[in-house]
């Protein structure tokens, strides 16, 4: 299941960062690192960083966008310090090593850290399952990068070494249920394609009401087969506003 969780960093400004963050992650057992748009890239401090861990760095995946780095993922967690807006969809590290444990075994799971200064735009924290809060010292709550990797990693290690003694103690095996969850981009499609067809029709009005309506949707965790009933009613809808019998 670790294999399934994915790291993700946001326009990091220092390479170091990415080395000390691929150390956090091998102690831990993950191993995917995927980096957004880095101001550095993986150079040699960031080997020397590493420390043991030049693997994951040589196979780190570098994309364009926050889009391009969770698109093949059915749960995407954002870590965030900002906790005004989030209070419906925040989770504490034990939380979030549980949620993310339970989803990796029927898909892609990322947990996504911002940049060191302003961390995730509203945008990129808007499109998250839920938000990641580590309750640090609020007089001194300064962690860097790496080290609230290395916190996360560490509890997901914590969950997942209990999980592995009670599958063995009762002899029980993972249900296989690949692919029953639909994908960020497959759920991103469903959201903008509801949004054009309900303000074609005069019914969202304003930013606010599809923000609902998504928070809605990402904490029903839809299956797949119920997306593909919700897609069809969009379809009906469309003929009919477009005069289809």
């Amino acid at each position: 299941m670790l294999k399934k969780i994915r790291i993700v960093l946001i326009e990091t400004s220092h390479s170091g960062n990415i080395g000390s963050t691929a150390r956090a992650m091998k102690t831990m057992g993950l191993s995917r690192l995927y980096l957004v748009s880095p101001k550095q890239g993986i150079d040699e401090q960031a080997f020397a960083l590493s420390a043991g861990a030049e693997d994951i760095l040589r196979n780190t995946v570098i994309v364009d966008n926050f889009v391009q780095a969770v698109a093949d993922c059915s749960l995407v967690i954002g870590a965030s310090a900002r906790l005004r807006h989030l209070q419906h969809s925040i989770l504490e590290p034990h939380q979030c090593a549980i949620h993310a444990l339970q989803q990796a075994q029927v898909g892609e799971v990322a947990i996504v850290f911002g940049r060191e200064r302003i961390g995730l735009t509203n945008d990129e924290l808007l499109k998250c399952h839920y938000h990641l809060n580590i309750p640090a010292n609020p007089e001194y709550s300064s962690l860097n990068l790496a080290m609230a990797v290395q916190l996360i990693c560490y509890e997901l290690r914590m969950v997942w070494l209990q999980q592995q003694k009670k599958y063995e103690n009762q002899n029980l095996s993972i249900v296989n249920k690949e692919n029953a969850y639909p994908d960020f981009a497959e759920l991103e499609y469903f959201l903008q394609r509801t949004e054009n067809l309900y303000t074609s029709l005069g019914f969202i009005q304003n930013q606010g009401v599809m923000q609902k309506l998504r928070r809605l949707y990402q904490r029903a965790a839809v299956e797949k087969n119920e997306l593909n009933i919700l897609q069809g009613m969009l379809s009906r809808v469309e003929d009919l506003a477009h005069g289809k019998k």
